[in-house]
Parts: C-alpha cells; sequence; structure tokens
C-alpha cells in the first residue's frame, strides 16, 4: 500500500532505530559526503534555514526568486527524511518530508562522483542545502550537498535554527537585553555571522570550529578548487590537526563548507 504522511509539523519527529545516540555512524557516509557545485555557478548568497511547508507557501517573483518572511530566499537549509530516491542518467531526485510537507531534492552528478550519496537512501534523514527553484512548474531544491544524518540532535538544531530565524525576520533582532528590538532594520547575514564569530563562533560553532571557517572564508575563493585541509592546519598551528578535521567535518555537515576536487579541499557555500 501506500504511505500517509501527516503534514502538521512536528518539530520532535520519531526517528527510526539507527538514530538513537548510542548507535551514531551505523552504516553511513561521512559528513562530507555531498556533491559539489559548480564553482562558476554559484552566486553570493546567505543560507537560510527552512522548513517545507515555509518553502511551499514562499512567495515567488520568478523561477529563482523567493520571499519568505518578507526577506529574499535562495540558498536554502532544509532536514527531512528520504522517502523515494528516483536515479537518472544526470540527476538523483529525492523525495524528502520533514513532517511540514514534501519536496523533491534534486542533485546533479556526473561520472566523476557516482557514489557519493551512496548513504542517502529510503528512510533516512539528511540535511539538504541547495538553491530554491520552481521547475516544471514544482517548487524544487537543487542540491549540492545532502548528507545523512548521524543523530537526532542534527533535526533539534535545525528546527531550532528555523524558529530563530523566523523570530528574526518577523521581529527583529534581540538587543543586549534579550528583548525583541522595535526597529525592523536586521543586519546582513555576513553582518551577524561576523560579530558572532568574534565571541566565539554562531550557529553552534565553538571557537576553533569558527577560525577554521575563517580561514576557509579568506583563502578558499582564491581557487575553483578551494582550501586544503592541510593548508587551514598550517594556518592554525595553535589547534590540535584533530580538532580542525572534526570541524571541518562539522562545518561540511552544517552546510557552511562543500567538497570540490576530492575530500580534502574544501570551498564555502558563501564564496
Amino acid at each position: 500500500g501506500h504511505r500517509v504522511v501527516l503534514h502538521t509539523w512536528n518539530p520532535f519527529p520519531r526517528l527510526p532505530a539507527q538514530y538513537h545516540p548510542m548507535s551514531q555512524g551505523a552504516g553511513f557516509t561521512s559528513p562530507g559526503a555531498g556533491a559539489s557545485p559548480s564553482v562558476n555557478n554559484k552566486r553570493n548568497q546567505s543560507l537560510t534555514p527552512v522548513t517545507i511547508k515555509q518553502i511551499n507557501s514562499a512567495k515567488q517573483v520568478n523561477q529563482s526568486e523567493f520571499y519568505i518572511d518578507d526577506k529574499p530566499v535562495s540558498q536554502v537549509k532544509i532536514v527531512g527524511m528520504i522517502l523515494q530516491v528516483e536515479i537518472q542518467a544526470t540527476n538523483t531526485n529525492y523525495t524528502v518530508d520533514d513532517t511540514s510537507g514534501i519536496i523533491t531534492v534534486r542533485i546533479y552528478t556526473n561520472e566523476d562522483t557516482p557514489d557519493l550519496n551512496s548513504g542517502c537512501r529510503e528512510d533516512v534523514y539528511v540535511s539538504v542545502v541547495g538553491n530554491l527553484r520552481e521547475l516544471g512548474g514544482n517548487r524544487v531544491v537543487v542540491a549540492f550537498q545532502v548528507n545523512p544524518l548521524k543523530n537526532f540532535t542534527g533535526i533539534i538544531l535545525h528546527n531550532l535554527d528555523v524558529i530563530h530565524t523566523h523570530c528574526k525576520n518577523k521581529y527583529g533582532p534581540l538587543d543586549e537585553k534579550g528583548n525583541q528590538k522595535a526597529t525592523p532594520m536586521l543586519a546582513t547575514s555576513n553582518q551577524t555571522y561576523g560579530a558572532a564569530a568574534d565571541e566565539g563562533g554562531q550557529d553552534g560553532m565553538d571557537k576553533h570550529q569558527a577560525d577554521v571557517l575563517k580561514v576557509f572564508s579568506t583563502y578558499s575563493k582564491n581557487s575553483e578548487a578551494g582550501t586544503s585541509v592541510s593548508d587551514v592546519i598550517e594556518k592554525l598551528q595553535q589547534y590540535d590537526p584533530n580538532k580542525i578535521r572534526e570541524a571541518v567535518d562539522f562545518l561540511s555537515s552544517e552546510g557552511h563548507l562543500y567538497s570540490t576536487i576530492d575530500e580534502e579541499h574544501f570551498k564555502c557555500t558563501s564564496d
């Protein structure tokens, strides 16, 4: 029979047994195993965490221009479970459900990257980063990163990011006392990140993760291949190399970095 899916958003959906914290990583690929976008086609965009319901109800100006909470949105991050996988010659389509709605996630493939998303299969929860588009009359996410989640934490953090972003865009940022500011003027994504990084991180980052991202942000734009992890280790000699590699995995899984020519070279998604 056909699967019946309810579309009442639940920020804490029930997970299959493999997502229990005691079974981290069983059968999954590394967080950095997302497919890379074409460097020449990428634009400078801020990454917006959203639900599929927000995507489906977004105001649309043209095939690639959408507004959520009256803010322009193009590059989005969603987290949900794969219901169906459709492999075609040039792309793979994932039907993804986050309990608020269902959407098609399309990732383009080629002969050089046949197995990058081998851990993405039916009933697996994934983190998706990509551009919101309308194709054939339907809204889709054209992804350049589809990473299997290891545990429940990624879902919780994503939903908290969604709520925080929605409140900030709708009501303005908090002041130093934690109260909502009355002014509708908001800092840009980059300004917000810069201030947070100076204080030791943003979006759950600690100091060394923020420093690693800063190095990639500074140097990866100089080359289509990006910056190698070994170069970052050389520039951040105050940190343990293993900690730097863990930071790269974290930043990749959170959609801040994507791999280029191999699993040692990365670029910032904001480049």
